[in-house]
């Protein structure tokens, strides 16, 4: 530390101190926006770049966002790279268009696709380590927001210094003394024209919020970062513990562990921090100590067994297929998601599944085999003495549309005879259980878990 150095050095040289050990000898990029966050942060590592042995190269990605904007940004990062005689790497991506066929917000494509450029390069050898340009404003912006989404205790982090071989060395910079230290340079820098837009919920805080925040704070926002860093210290603590419970029953764990196990699993699993709302879904589902299958969006569910956890992908639990005999006793389907007991009931099935709902059938009028498949365009059934269309009777029932697929049709040799929370066909419908085949369907879904009747 020297107390004659501008503020962003010393930050800067505080951070690659830390890592001396690990970045000598190595390549590091630097991010390179343009903007004046990166170009401080380029122009004070090639500064410190000798005192820690590792060498500099930067690169430049454009999100194809804002058209003439984004290509001089590009140029001024090339002139920038030239006169200071480093290598540019340059790429960019059709970020509208991801955010279109993915259905995501601009801000999530324009991540997705930085980073994994960024991914690419550090696969094919091109450089070691990766740094980003964030900083403090960046850090308490970041937390606001994690906590207004309800992000849980691990949004309280906000940014990570470091992450893999993602490196923010300037993280304990404010905005002012960057420009400070950019205006001692005489370095000029680009503006990012988005910035000014308060569609984005960055902006919003960055541009209402924090300004409102610093009328009752004036130093609200090294107030925010603080609690963040100080937060960073105490999660590493934690997940050391965390590391221990990955793989247990987490029903008697303290809440505290119990959270950070099912956040990193859902980080680990997903790339991102689960809301307060997935949490809760989650925490639910193991305070039931039943089986579960919670479908947390479009794309991940949390299966818990046993009070153990794990996250797959949506597409991996429910495969389309085409008839499955039933036999008699327990049969899984849709991956273990629902079960259909043919015979006597499961035994006490709270412990495994919550029960749906159990049918008498008339066991005399079923011909040939039992069989279960998924629901078909033009599904009819006969309820009394009227054909009708399974999917009225789904509307008709307030079965979720999202869960219809996954609602088993039991059939035998001459077609349809039960479905589930819908119809039974008239051809097998009893009352009574004397004398009648009991068919049991057993599961647990997202959306509140299917409910049996003691609970409607």
């Amino acid at each position: 530390m020297n107390p004659n150095d501008p503020a962003v050095l010393n930050v800067l040289r505080a951070f690659y101190s830390e890592r001396r050990g690990s970045l000598a000898g190595k390549r590091l990029c630097v991010c390179l926006s343009g903007g004046a966050d990166s170009a401080a942060l380029l122009r004070g590592t090639l500064m410190l770049a000798p005192e820690f042995g590792f060498s500099v190269v930067a690169c430049h990605f454009n999100h194809m966002i804002r058209g003439a904007e984004a290509d001089r940004d590009e140029r001024f990062c090339i002139e920038l790279c030239e006169k200071l005689g480093v290598e540019l790497l340059r790429g960019r991506d059709d970020v509208p268009a991801y955010a279109a066929k993915h259905k995501a917000s601009l801000e999530e494509a324009a991540r997705v696709c930085r980073y994994a450029y960024f991914k690419r390069n550090l696969d094919s050898g091109r450089f070691d380590y990766c740094a980003t340009a964030h900083n403090m404003n960046d850090d308490a912006e970041t937390l606001l927001m994690n906590l207004i989404r309800g992000s849980g205790s691990y949004g309280g982090a906000s940014i990570a210094e470091e992450n893999g071989y993602i490196l923010r060395p300037l993280l304990k910079a404010g905005r002012e003394d960057i420009e400070s230290f950019l205006a001692m340079l005489r370095q000029d820098f680009v503006h990012d024209s988005t910035n000014d837009s308060q569609e984005y919920t960055r902006n919003y805080i960055r541009k209402t919020v924090m300004p409102e925040l610093s009328r009752i704070n004036p130093r609200v926002v090294g107030t925010l970062a603080g609690f963040a860093s100080a937060y960073r210290e105490d999660r590493e603590y934690f997940e050391s513990e965390t590391e221990k419970y990955l793989e247990s029953d987490l029903r008697n764990l303290p809440k505290s562990i119990k959270n950070r196990v099912i956040l990193r699993k859902y980080k680990e699993f997903t790339g991102k921090i689960a809301n307060g709302g997935q949490l809760k879904m989650i925490e639910h589902a193991l305070d039931s100590h039943a089986r579960s299958v919670v479908a947390l969006d479009g794309e991940t569910e949390a299966i818990i067994d046993s009070g153990r956890l794990e996250f797959v992908k949506s597409a991996e639990r429910v495969p389309e297929y085409g008839e499955q005999k039933l036999k008699t006793g327990e049969n899984p389907l849709f991956g273990g998601r629902i079960s259909v007991f043919i015979g006597e009931k499961p035994e006490n099935p709270g412990n495994i599944y919550n029960l749906l709902t159990n049918q008498p059938l008339k066991a005399d009028n079923i011909s040939g085999e039992l069989y279960a498949r998924q629901r078909r365009t033009g599904d009819r059934i006969r309820v009394r003495g009227v054909n009708k269309s399974l999917k009225k009777l789904f509307t008709d029932s307030k079965v979720p549309a999202e869960l219809r697929d996954i609602v088993p049709v039991i059939c035998d040799s001459l077609g349809i005879l039960y479905v589930p929370f819908t119809a039974v066909d008239d051809r097998v419908f009893t009352k009574s259980e004397s004398g009648a085949l009991i068919v049991t369907v057993c599961g647990n879904t997202e959306k509140g878990r299917w409910r049996t009747a003691n609970e409607e």
